[in-house]
């Protein structure tokens, strides 16, 4: 190869990243409607800080769908949060957790839904943010199972 198709290929990297990095960090929490009377959001990739104090404002109990590293970032934060969040629901098959009332670990979005639908309340939020690497992959899932279910 080229020292120019080495510069080429570099700089499409490089601007791959950039781009990469500018959609990973512009992230805002996205309202989706209501789903078995829940309101419905999701947050890509947000500040621990911001999602604490958003999380805090809520008015309804919360399910909550995350990561492990997410859940506990959150809560070390403001663990006064663990008294609205009426179910979490850890999104991680590294972390599998068991064993207490209000949290499971599931791998699948589908997996995290069903739970949710067996122990729904109303009024209530459902909450999914989500900041791993394979978050774009979990944002499409979410919207994907949110578009089928919401139809029905």
């Amino acid at each position: 190869m080229s020292e120019k198709e080495i510069a080429q290929i570099e700089n499409s990297i490089l601007q791959a990243r950039k781009e990469g990095l500018l959609k990973a960090g512009d992230s805002t929490m996205q309202s989706h409607g209501k789903l078995w009377g829940m309101d419905v959001f999701s947050w890509i990739n947000p500040k621990p800080a911001v999602l604490a104090a958003t999380m805090d404002s809520f008015p309804f109990p919360i399910f909550w769908i995350s990561s492990s590293l997410e859940r506990n970032e959150v809560l070390e934060v403001n663990v006064e949060l663990m008294a609205k969040i009426h179910f979490s629901i850890i999104l991680d098959s590294e972390n599998l957790l068991n064993g207490s009332n209000n949290i499971v670990s599931v791998t699948t979005l589908k997996e995290a839904f069903d739970q949710i639908n067996s122990l729904k309340i109303k009024p209530s939020i459902l909450l999914f943010t989500y900041s791993k690497s394979d978050w774009e992959y979990q944002k499409n899932r979410f919207s994907d199972y949110l578009s089928m279910a919401q139809v029905k």
